[in-house]
């Protein structure tokens, strides 16, 4: 689907019908993936080529945010029993902030909330939620830095970066 050169009222028309629902002006440059259309996508979204939303459960893209190509976005992960794994799912939703962007590659997992201005860097695991106004990466994603003066302030952010330091 290539919802940029249809133009807003024919792309809005052909998002709804699948359930995707838009505030408008969505970019989503093909190909793009999803399952159940459990999307919402706020004002000037971006989605880059290659994109997948596994949304077995809700997926919400706040305003101006930026999605690079082969980003992936997963609500649903099976038990970690062996004998369970195929019959049982658990489904989260997940939640991306106004003004985030998220590099290249990077893989979402469920339950996970994005705040608002964070940067997660390409090719990045993210398996927590990430505060507002803060650079994630790695393989999972770890904090680096502070986009306001909050590291300045507080310190070199080490309380956010704790949970990665026991790896």
């Amino acid at each position: 689907m290539n919802s940029h050169d249809l133009g807003k009222k024919k792309s809005n028309r052909l998002l709804s019908k699948t359930g995707v629902v838009t505030a408008g002006n969505a970019v989503i440059r093909p190909p793009f993936y999803f399952e159940r259309g459990r999307v919402t996508l706020g004002r000037n979204v971006l989605i880059n080529a290659g994109c997948i939303f596994l949304d077995q459960a809700g997926i919400t893209i706040g305003d101006d945010t930026m999605l690079g190509p082969q980003v992936r976005l997963c609500t649903t992960t099976h038990d970690l029993n062996p004998e369970m794994r195929h019959s049982h799912t658990r489904s989260s939703a997940i939640s991306i902030g106004r003004n985030a962007w998220i590099g290249a590659g990077t893989v979402i997992l469920p339950g996970v909330t994005i705040g608002e201005n964070s940067v997660i860097g390409a090719n990045s695991v993210v398996n927590a939620d990430v505060p507002a106004n803060a650079v994630y990466a790695g393989t999972p994603a770890c904090f680096r830095k502070w986009l306001d003066k909050r590291g300045e302030q507080a310190g070199d952010g080490t309380d956010a970066a704790g949970a990665c330091e026991a790896l």
